[in-house]
């Protein structure tokens, strides 16, 4: 379940706190979004560590790459880690590696460089943008394929905590820093 804490208000909306939260929120919900079972998350092959390794229904491998901020390389890390999965074939008893794998980029917004450098790439990447938004009573966790329009949503458990303070949403090279932690020292970060 989702706490107070794991959402941050931002200057136009809401964000996860860090990717870490955002990977456990997927993990969560991979099935209800994107119709994948999840195999493993933080998956090391080849000193690459991919951040969720799921199948579809035809067991497919998708490789599922998250960023909580805008990244100019996340087709170059897809790329390491399809290299390094197929050399390794982790799975086999669940993935059929004579199919396509699936690498798909999960953030909030693109760089127009990672549309250069998918448009030149002969692998295949899909690109889902997504966004929290609140109707005022609830939360919920939006993806948008960005080349065909579909939307999934799920809801996100959570509830605004009323308070008094007036603080500034903290600075993105903080949130980098905290992203970076383990679980208990952005827990001890957070409550500071």
């Amino acid at each position: 379940m989702f706490s107070n804490a794991y959402l941050i208000k931002n200057g136009s909306g809401w964000e996860f706190v860090s990717e870490e939260i955002l990977e456990d929120f997927l993990d969560e919900n991979l099935e209800i979004l994107l119709g994948l079972k999840v195999l493993d998350r933080q998956y090391i092959v080849n000193i690459q560590r991919c951040d969720i390794l799921a199948i579809d229904s035809q067991e497919k491998l998708v490789v599922l790459e998250l960023k909580n901020v805008e990244d100019r390389v996340i087709v170059q890390q897809l790329t390491r880690y399809y290299d390094a999965l197929l050399d390794e074939k982790p799975f086999s008893d669940k993935v059929d590696y004579r199919q396509p794998v699936r690498l798909v980029a999960i953030t909030p917004s693109f760089h127009r460089d990672n549309f250069t450098d998918r448009k030149y790439h002969t692998l295949d990447f899909q690109f889902l943008e997504f966004s929290v938004i609140s109707d005022g009573n609830n939360f919920y966790f939006c993806l948008k394929d960005i080349d065909n329009g579909e939307i999934s949503k799920a809801i996100i458990p959570y509830q605004e905590l009323e308070n008094d303070l007036d603080l500034p949403t903290p600075p993105t090279v903080l949130l980098k820093v905290v992203n970076n932690l383990d679980v208990q020292q952005q827990e001890e970060v957070l409550r500071v």
